[in-house]
């Protein structure tokens, strides 16, 4: 058992996971003194553009009930690349945006108040018809625009603290807190700690279905992972997952 002082340091982070709202004044969020809506979508102007493909219903024969019961962090991969198709697969049940707009979307992740907290970042090592680079998923466009091209397998290795091995694909939600903050305040991070595990979730189940495997890593390198999208303030990576073929 912890010591009374051990215990008291540890209760800031666990009155996170608890937040009180009946101390909540919807009037005096952001929301409530009606300052602008923040944005949503995120959006890079540089950079290459990539369709995905929509043809992926059929992809996968497995039941929702062995795709659950199946499921295992996978933390060994197999040689060669993903397709284009099953890539996109793994993309639409991830990030799939269906309806958004000044403030809001709806998509394929439950978020608190359809504020959609998290940004898509993909680092596509081995895939099919995309060059080896870091990767923006469009939430509007429901595409990629390829950000960087510059950064090598073993830069991603540092930053997920030498658990790259050689994925396919490394996943990075990144949060932006004000996009809940403005509607719930001090009751918002919770949210978006749920969210961004809804959307790994969501990640291996695609996977699994697609006889792939997956792992979520917590222990990345935080600073080391907020410089490779130049941020770390008002938006910051939240969580990673590598994907690859079992």
């Amino acid at each position: 058992m912890k010591n009374k002082e051990e215990k008291g340091s540890l209760q800031p982070f666990r009155d996170m996971l608890k937040p009180n709202w009946q101390k909540l004044d919807f009037d005096k969020t952001d929301r409530g003194k009606k300052l602008p809506k923040p944005v949503v979508c995120k959006q890079y102007y540089r950079g290459e553009v990539f369709d995905l493909d929509n043809d992926i219903s059929d992809l996968s024969k497995k039941s929702l009930f062995d795709i659950v019961h199946t499921r295992r962090s996978l933390r060994k991969y197999g040689s060669g690349d993903m397709s284009k198709k099953e890539f996109s697969y793994l993309v639409s049940l991830t990030c799939d945006i269906i309806n958004y707009g000044p403030g809001y979307a709806f998509g394929v992740i439950p978020s608190g108040g359809a504020s959609s907290t998290l940004e898509t970042y993909f680092y596509l090592n081995h895939v099919e018809a995309f060059p080896r680079g870091l990767y923006h998923y469009m939430k509007d466009e429901n595409r990629l625009r390829l950000i960087r091209t510059d950064i090598l397998p073993e830069k991603i290795n540092d930053v997920t603290s030498n658990q790259l091995r050689d994925a396919q694909v490394v996943v990075f939600w990144t949060a932006t807190p004000y996009r809940s903050e403005y509607k719930y305040s001090f009751t918002a991070h919770k949210m978006i700690a749920m969210e961004a595990g809804h959307a790994c979730q969501n990640l291996y189940l695609a996977s699994e279905a697609i006889g792939y495997g997956a792992v979520a890593i917590a222990a990345y390198h935080q600073e080391f992972a907020d410089k490779l999208f130049d941020i770390g303030n008002e938006e910051f990576v939240i969580y990673i997952a590598t994907v690859g073929k079992k």
